[in-house]
This record gives structure tokens, sequence and C-alpha cells, in this order.
């Protein structure tokens, strides 16, 4: 036998045999009650033993420094939590923090109430909540309920997201979501994109009765990226200029409708001549081809009609989905830096400069005000405005050389 000693403390080790090998048993008391550990080699036995000692004496030393009363609370306050098997300063925190989120309300109400809410749950997994969400959505899409270009993308966010979890939803917690988004190489405004996705996909499920209703969702307590945006880049007019003399024609009409209507690349590939009315001077955005889905007015400015002009009498679609990526490459090819969407940034910071009324720019680009003044006020002035909307064809097209879209 071996004797362990750390204070008044005596933990006590002995040794034997079994199947032909040493055994060495570490004996001690817990709660009133004999405890034995085995161990095959006899220093894990006196390691064991040395933890054991030392717990068991700054346990008693910190006994010792309570009161008569608090003993006794503390005592029973371990006694409660026994069965449970959670040591007493853990249950402590956890219910601070727990008072701390209720604001004073009682723990016990909340856990009821939660579990009235979760009896009323369905279980369901994550990709089976992301399809029937799909489902549903193409469905409206079909209706024209929703516009296709928005049902492509959330299929998108969601099919990734139920690639990365193969659980009941009711298992994602808002740390298993940030993570993951973390971990996407992307953007940060894409990344609020894709949280967007999720957020809905969590609405949803809790419309259909697989989460608790009532409550915000986790997804929905995700924080958003901080999107710091990139710096606002636009064309000067005499590069605009240089460039859409150099390039065919179906270019010089995609460059003069970007740069001088503020379109959207989407909308002006969308864009059909049953959209520009030649005699009232504007260009109607339809609701299901624009971003924002609201109908919307655009001015065609006086040298924007003299690059429609030739094209009169036109019908079908305007442009096939390659041309942004010839004008790309062409301005490339010219020596001209392309920042990011160029035309429509350079149309609203000239159109600012020219008209100086955020509103009514903000109305005819499908954008907000304070945006506008944020994003463009003081890019350009109102010469360099008037140089920009003075660019104009050279000399008049009597016949467009490229056939319209179907």
């Amino acid at each position: 036998m071996k004797t362990i000693k750390t204070g008044n403390t005596r933990v006590k080790i002995y040794k034997g045999e079994s199947g032909g090998y040493n055994l060495f048993t570490v004996v001690h008391y817990r709660n009133g009650k004999r405890v034995r550990e085995n161990f095959r080699k006899e220093r894990d036995a006196t390691s064991r033993a040395q933890h054991i000692a030392m717990a068991i004496e700054k346990g008693r030393v910190e006994v010792l420094q309570l009161t008569n009363s608090d003993r006794e609370s503390y005592l029973a306050a371990v006694r409660a939590l026994q069965p449970l098997g959670i040591p007493l300063h853990v249950a402590i925190e956890e219910f601070v923090a727990a008072r701390k989120q209720l604001n004073g309300d009682s723990i016990l109400a909340a856990v009821k109430e939660h579990l009235s809410r979760k009896r009323n749950v369905q279980e369901r997994r994550v990709d089976q909540i992301v399809d029937e969400l799909l489902a549903d959505y193409r469905k409206s899409r079909d209706k024209g309920e929703l516009r296709p270009k928005y049902v492509y993308q959330i299929s998108s966010d969601l099919t990734r997201f139920k690639n990365a979890f193969h659980v009941n939803i009711s298992s994602v917690t808002p740390a298993l979501i940030e993570d993951w988004l973390k971990r996407q190489d992307i953007v940060a405004r894409t990344r609020n994109n894709l949280r967007a996705s999720i957020v809905t996909l969590f609405n949803f499920a809790k419309r259909r009765g697989y989460l608790p209703r009532g409550i915000r969702t986790d997804a929905e307590d995700v924080p958003r990226a901080k999107d710091r945006g990139g710096k606002i880049e636009i064309l000067t007019p005499k590069q605009l200029a240089r460039l859409i003399g150099k390039v065919p024609v179906e270019v010089q009409l995609y460059l003069a409708l970007g740069a001088f209507t503020g379109m959207r690349t989407s909308e002006i590939l969308r864009l059909d001549w049953s959209q520009v009315n030649f005699e009232r001077g504007h260009i109607t955005v339809a609701p299901e081809k624009a971003k924002t889905a609201t109908r919307r007015l655009i001015p065609i400015q006086p040298n924007l009609m003299q690059w429609l002009a030739p094209y009169r009498g036109m019908t079908g679609h305007v442009f096939d989905k390659y041309v942004n990526e010839r004008a790309i490459s062409l301005a490339s090819s010219h020596g001209i830096t392309w920042p990011h969407n160029c035309l429509r940034h350079s149309y609203a910071s000239y159109r600012l400069a020219a008209v100086p009324d955020a509103p009514r720019v903000a109305l005819e680009m499908g954008n907000s005000p304070q945006k506008l003044i944020t994003n463009y006020r003081e890019l350009a002035d109102e010469h360099d405005a008037a140089a920009w909307f003075a660019i104009s064809p050279k000399r008049p097209k009597k016949v467009v050389p490229f056939p319209a879209v179907g």
C-alpha cells in the first residue's frame, strides 16, 4: 500500500494483480462513498492520487472559509446538481447568463414556454426544407409571381447551404452559420446576400412548422458582414467619346444606353424595342425586368435620341447576352480601364451634376436619394456633365447593320 499526502488529506494506492499483470488501485471517498480507480502503471495511479488529494484539500479549505449558513447553501447546491453531473460554478455561470438574456424574467417560465413551442415543431432536415422551398418558388416563378433571376439566385445559395448542413434545421445555430459564411471565399456584399437567402429559408421553415413560431430564427441572429463598398470610379467624357467612336455599331448602342440612361446591365440585356417610346421620349423599365421590381420611366436625353434614331421600327430584344463582355473587351483593347458598373456610375454622377435633384435622379435610376448623394455627389461638375451629355454620333446612320435578337 502507498499513501499520497496533501495537507491533512490522505489518498491510498493498493497494489494487486489481474490477469497476470500488476494493478494499482486508487481509493478515495466522494460524497461519503468509497471510490476505486484502477491503473496498469504505478506512475499513472500516483499522478491521479495526487490530483485527487489536492482537489479534496482545496475543497476543504474553501468550505472552511464559509459561514455555517453559506456552507449549508453550498452543500445543498452541490447535492441538487449531483444528478446532472454539472459543477456548481458552471450552473451559476449559466444561470447568470440566462437571467441577463431574460432581463430578470423567470428562467423556469421561459423554459416552459420554449418547451410548449417545441412540442408543436416537426423535425425536418435542411435539405428537405430547401427542396420544399425551391419547389414552391418555382411554381411562383412559373405563375409570374417571382422573377426567374431571383429564383435562380436563391436556388444557387440554398443548394450551397444544404450541401454543407446534413442535419435538422433546429440544430443549425447562429455560430455554425456565421462560421460557415466566413469560410466562403466571397466579398462582404455577396456574403450578406447569402445570409439573406438563409434567413428566407429559416422563415419559410418557421411558417411550415419546422421551427418555433413567434420568435426570431437563429439565422436572423447572424451578424451582417461590414460592407464598406468599393471606390466609385467613372469614365471621363473624353474616354467615352474616344471609345464609342471606335467600336462596332451594336456596341456603340450598348454604350450609349448605359451611359445616358443609367440602366443596370441586367436591365439593358432584357430591354425590348417595345419599351423604347420615341414619340414620348422615354424608356420604360418594366417591373419584371427591374432589379427593384418597380416600373420606372427613364427620359431619353437629346444626344441619346440621336444614337437611337436609326433604330426606329425595330422589334424584339435589343441585344444578345454577350454584348456587355464585348464592350469590356473592346475598352481594354483601346487602353481604357473599365471600372465595375462604370456606365451606371458615370450616368449617376453626371446626371446629378446636371440636375441637382437627387429624388428625381433616384426615381430615374431606381435607387435611393441618400445613396445617390453619398456615392455620387461631387464626383463631377456641371461642365463635365455638359460634355458627357454632348457625346453624339459623328454622322447619321441609315441602316442598322446588326439583326434584332429574338
